[in-house]
């Protein structure tokens, strides 16, 4: 059964429209739609698909007439252009089962990883013969790296919360001892209209060791935990790929969360609740998760050249596993 991902959901689908979530058009991104009738590679205007488990029927499929484009959230555009239907940019989806009718904008897999903050759209057509080649195969991921409010992070004076840090305080890091926090930075989500996939990932006691972590820990699903692999080594894995553990789990019914970033002079390794975690990576996904405003502020942190032409696996405070590799390894981190 074929599956597809990253289906920014909206309220319609009209030309020359913008939609993002502040004019409230912008619903969020559905995942792991499923189905049987896209192993042929293609949509099909008739085919059925699984959403959550609900099938629907594919009533109308648009490509791009004219020029669109998607906005990151530090205000990089990313176009999207009329192309040949078996390598559409974006293919524009209307499915109903009869009692709901819902709309999604389904990028190509070549834009990766994006935070879109909103999407413009140029002209529409019908694409020909009512069919179009499967875009969006590849569950990319949006990376956005922070605690949860209440967390307690490691300082001179024990476990302070998280959200009672300020710029200036010491924080114990594995590799530098106390290093003063050079920057935070705080977003809350609602989930009325923010992507189920950034809901947090739920630690509970001793899930990755004893004493690891010794009080329940909420992170973001990207958020990367320290590890030992069965060799021996330590090497850094999104909390997303941890879900295999018994008591790892997603916080399915979380309404709002706040979450907190903290920013030193390089990326550490810190103490939350007990657990070794990252601070604020600052490689490329990540920045693009943040607000414009706040890059300015790393730019002067960690300076303009080294942000635009670092090398993630230079700056990491350890070796990383993207998503794939931890999840397959999951069960066999001490």
């Amino acid at each position: 059964m074929a599956t597809i991902f990253d289906l920014f959901e909206v309220t319609s689908i009209s030309e020359d429209t913008t939609y993002s979530t502040a004019a409230g058009n912008l619903l969020g991104v559905v995942d792991n739609v499923d189905s049987a009738d896209l192993n042929d590679g293609e949509f099909d205007e008739g085919d059925t698909i699984l959403i959550g488990g609900v099938p629907y029927t594919i009533d109308h499929i648009q490509e791009p007439f004219s020029s669109g484009r998607f906005t990151l959230g530090d205000g990089t555009d990313l176009s999207f252009n009329p192309q040949s239907e078996s390598n559409l940019d974006v293919i524009f989806l209307t499915v109903s089962n009869g009692t709901d009718v819902r709309h999604f904008i389904i990028p190509n897999d070549s834009y990766g990883d994006m935070d879109v903050a909103e999407i413009r759209t140029g002209g529409l057509n019908d694409v020909a013969g009512s069919d179009a080649t499967l875009v969006s195969t590849t569950d990319n991921e949006v990376n956005v790296v922070c605690f949860v409010a209440d967390t307690m992070i490691q300082t001179p004076a024990g476990g302070v919360p998280v959200e009672n840090l300020k710029i200036g305080d010491p924080v114990w890091t594995r590799d530098n001892g106390f290093q003063k926090i050079q920057y935070i930075i705080s977003r809350t989500l609602n989930f009325s209209i923010a992507s189920e996939k950034l809901k947090p990932i739920i630690f509970a006691p001793d899930s990755l060791g004893p004493g690891r972590p010794k009080q329940r820990l909420s992170v973001s699903p990207q958020h990367r935990m320290l590890v030992t692999t069965e060799a021996g080594d330590t090497v850094l894995v999104p909390a997303k790929a941890l879900t295999a553990r018994r008591g790892v789990r997603v916080a399915r019914g979380k309404r709002t969360v706040a979450y907190f970033h903290l920013v030193f002079s390089r990326h550490e390794i810190v103490l939350a609740n007990g657990t070794l975690t990252e601070s604020l990576f600052p490689g490329r996904l990540a920045l693009q998760t943040i607000p414009r405003k706040c890059r300015f502020e790393l730019e002067e942190i960690f300076g303009r050249d080294f942000l635009g032409e670092i090398d993630d696996s230079e700056i990491a405070a350890a070796p990383i596993l993207r998503v794939q590799e931890a999840k397959r390894h999951a069960l066999t981190f001490r």
